[in-house]
């Protein structure tokens, strides 16, 4: 598959406690949720693989919001989306920014 890109996943650190944390031992803890990465290759793979997961495909602002609300994902996001989540939740130290 030639157009491989990455995609995101907000869960809770609980459900990657409990279930993903060997296969994303060193997923970041943000706003309270860690974050997987992925290809969207593995997309299809991981809803098979996790037939009981919802999986939610939201905009920046609504999964900020479902987060903030501690709302249960995944939350799937692409690259872009992903920054603006992470920004909000812990945004970059002033003093680093160019």
């Amino acid at each position: 598959m030639s157009n491989l890109y990455q995609l995101y996943a907000f869960v809770t650190a609980m459900g990657w406690a409990e279930s993903l944390s060997e296969r994303w031992p060193d997923a970041p803890l943000v706003g309270g949720y860690r974050v997987l990465v992925f290809t969207n290759a593995d997309y299809p793979l991981l809803k098979e693989q996790y037939p009981t997961a919802e999986f939610k495909e939201l905009t920046a602002e609504q999964t900020i919001n479902a987060i903030s609300a501690g709302e249960i994902g995944p939350f799937v996001c692409p690259l872009e989306q992903t920054k603006q989540i992470m920004n909000h939740f812990a945004p970059p130290d002033e003093l680093t920014q160019d």
